[in-house]
């Protein structure tokens, strides 16, 4: 049995026009001319309903397909201009329903889904960002917890300092026998100079300390050698980050790394001492950490912090902590050098700027 699409009038399996309302049945039809009627018919209707979107009546437009959607079931248009009303709003999950039903009902459509593939595409940033927003509040209640912790242990530190000094005093402005202090000699090697004899007769002998040896005239004054501080294994990583660098043309004024066994992540502290762009930043810090996972196959995580000169009344110009930020290994594309300075900050995670710095977020 087939009903009208206006009036849901019951049809017979021939019928062109509904015997109750005249209207041409065009739901299931290939008949190029009840195709026209029906484009004639609601074509109109639907440019009115997209006006009304591109005006911000969202309400409207909506009723407007809903109206189209009743009489005309199978309309491909209406499915797809209800999504672009929803995702104007913001609705992405709503949206995405009304593109997958376009897409029923015309899986060769293009555009509807090139559509539906964005909104997939930001309904997967948008839970991203989520996630991110959730883990930095859990990093700030945790920074909080700490911060009430140490003000709590200083409080009980300060309390038991005064406390002991009060004690102290206690003692003392009572009369108690003050402390005794022990001291030890140190040993010292027996003098060649003879003893005198002690009044008694015994020999009472005084140990002598050996005098100074003083260098010859025209002798060469030798001076202590300044001590080395040996190279670390970290001194070396850095070394090899440097020289990565430089085959990429990336030359910053100071670099070090430190590597933290407990949290496999390997912390690069870079800085330039000359104003750069923004972009060569992100490229610099971006290159570290692509030249830390060359070089260290077992950290999974770079821990990225850029130092900045800034011009201070009081200090004058020094460098300062521009942003820090996380870069995850598995984030990381096959040729990491080819990536575009303006994409690279989409890769950042747990990101921090510093607005005394002058940095702020990357948009």
């Amino acid at each position: 049995m087939r009903f009208c699409d206006h009036c849901l009038a019951p049809l017979s399996q021939n019928a062109t026009h509904c015997p109750e309302c005249g209207l041409p049945v065009t739901s299931g039809t290939d008949d190029p001319l009840l195709i026209e009627e029906e484009e004639r018919m609601v074509n109109p209707r639907l440019a009115h309903a997209n006006l009304l979107r591109m005006r911000g009546q969202w309400e409207e437009a909506m009723r407007v397909c809903a109206d189209v959607l009743r009489h005309f079931p199978g309309n491909v248009h209406a499915h797809a201009l209800m999504g672009d009303i929803h995702r104007d709003q913001g609705n992405l999950e709503e949206a995405a329903q009304w593109y997958k039903l376009a897409l029923e009902l015309a899986p060769d459509s293009t555009v509807d889904r090139q559509r539906l593939e964005q909104v997939q595409r930001e309904l997967e940033l948008r839970q991203q960002a989520q996630s991110q927003s959730q883990e930095m509040e859990h990093l700030q209640r945790q920074a909080r917890t700490l911060r009430i912790f140490s003000a709590s242990v200083l409080a009980l530190a300060v309390f038991i300092a005064i406390g002991i000094t009060w004690a102290f005093q206690s003692r003392i402005a009572g009369g108690s026998t003050p402390l005794s202090i022990t001291t030890s000699r140190l040993p010292v090697e027996a003098s060649t100079v003879p003893s005198l004899p002690a009044p008694n007769g015994n020999v009472a002998t005084a140990p002598v300390a050996p005098p100074e040896t003083q260098p010859e005239m025209g002798a060469p004054v030798t001076k202590p050698k300044a001590e080395v501080r040996p190279r670390t294994e970290d001194d070396l990583v850095a070394e090899k980050i440097k020289e990565w660098l430089r085959q990429h043309e990336v030359t910053p004024s100071l670099l070090t790394a430190t590597t933290d066994p407990l949290a496999n992540h390997l912390l690069v502290t870079f800085g330039y001492t000359l104003d750069v762009s923004k972009e060569t930043l992100y490229r610099t810090a971006w290159l570290c950490a692509a030249a830390a996972f060359a070089v260290q196959p077992d950290v999974q995580t770079v821990r990225i912090r850029c130092l900045v000169p800034v011009n201070t009344p009081a200090v004058g110009r020094m460098l300062m902590l521009g942003f820090a930020a996380d870069i995850l290994r598995k984030q990381m594309p096959p040729q990491p050098v080819d990536t575009p300075a303006k994409d690279i900050p989409a890769f950042f995670q747990n990101v921090y700027y510093n607005p005394a710095a002058g940095m702020t977020p990357a948009q």
